[in-house]
Formats: structure tokens, C-alpha cells, sequence
């Protein structure tokens, strides 16, 4: 024997490393992944909840314009709540032809991991106008 241990079937030549690197990318891309559709979630939550109390603030009788109050109210929620990970929103409040039902839509960006992919979210509520009748 000249001193060299072997191994049963040969040398492998640094295969186990070569596949533990490919396994580790792939489960830190899924990793990734999870993240990702985590944060698209929660923008789209924020979003629904910025619509959602913009129509709370719009469907009440007011002295000032229902689709203002709306537009407010919507942007202060996701002024604070929005933070990094909704960004560039934009929130339309409208009102249909007979005044009856009010529509609130937020739109922004959420969140990407990956530099220079946009992903656009829109959530929309939808809701009646109360009205004092004579």
C-alpha cells in the first residue's frame, strides 16, 4: 500500500459538493419565491384596506364632496400604513350616474425582490351612497 485510502466505487471528485450547491440555490430561490408572493399579498391587503376605509369615509352623508372624503381618507390609511412596501399608489374615488353607488380604487406597486420587475396591485371597493331623503 502506498498510503491512499480508498474508497468503495472510486473516487467521487467532488460531486457531493457540486450537488449540496445546486440544492442550497434551489431551496434559497424557493425561499425567495415564498417571500415574494408573502409581500404581493400583503400590499394587495393593504391596498383593499386603504379602498375599504376610503368607502367607509365616502358612503356617509357629508357636507363636503363624498369622492374627496373618500380620496382622503384612503390616502391618509395608506400614507401610514403603506410604508415601503406598497409604493407609487395612486387612489381614484368615483361616483356612478344616478350618485348611488360610490367606487373606490387603489392602485400601486408592491414590493419586488428582484430589481426592476414591477408588480402592479389594484384592489377596488365598491359600495351605496347614503342619502337624506325628504
Amino acid at each position: 500500500m502506498d498510503g491512499r485510502l480508498e474508497v468503495d466505487g472510486g473516487e467521487r471528485g467532488g460531486a457531493t459538493g457540486v450537488e449540496m450547491a445546486l440544492i442550497w440555490i434551489a431551496l434559497i430561490g424557493l425561499i425567495l419565491a415564498v417571500v415574494q408572493v408573502a409581500l404581493i399579498f400583503y400590499a394587495g391587503q393593504l391596498a383593499l384596506t386603504g379602498a375599504q376605509d376610503g368607502l367607509r369615509s365616502g358612503r356617509a352623508y357629508l357636507a363636503e364632496s363624498t369622492t374627496d372624503a373618500a380620496r382622503r381618507d384612503a390616502e391618509a390609511f395608506l400614507a401610514r400604513a403603506g410604508g415601503t412596501v406598497l409604493t407609487d399608489v395612486v387612489v381614484t374615488a368615483t361616483i356612478d350616474d344616478d350618485g348611488a353607488l360610490l367606487r373606490v380604487q387603489v392602485t400601486g406597486s408592491a414590493l419586488s425582490l428582484v430589481p426592476g420587475v414591477p408588480l402592479a396591485v389594484t384592489r377596488e371597493a365598491v359600495g351605496g351612497v347614503e342619502r337624506v331623503s325628504p
